[in-house]
């Protein structure tokens, strides 16, 4: 449970890097364009690597795109966030 929540934090610090990046390359992107990059880059990595959080936890899905979108999604909100949600959840 712990190794999940490890690659779940490396997986967010690699989507700020790679927004940060594409946002440098890529002036006009900020405000929402900003977040659905964040969106998109956090979805492709977790499909790309088949990390899902409800899979690490045991809940399959009959569709498994479901569990690495979410995974996604919480993956685009950046490390800070999952730091917050695992200190909420004390499983640092």
């Amino acid at each position: 449970m712990a190794n999940a929540f490890a690659i779940l934090t490396v997986l967010a610090m690699l989507v700020e890097v790679c927004v940060d990046i594409i946002k440098a390359a890529i002036p006009g992107i900020r405000d929402w364009k900003s977040q659905l990059t964040s969106v998109i880059v956090g979805v492709l990595l977790a499909t790309a690597t088949g990390t899902g959080l409800l899979g690490a936890l045991q809940v399959n899905l009959a569709v498994p795109w479901i569990d690495y979108f979410l995974t996604g999604l919480l993956i685009s909100r950046g490390s800070n966030f999952i730091h917050d949600l695992l200190s909420r959840l004390n499983l640092k």
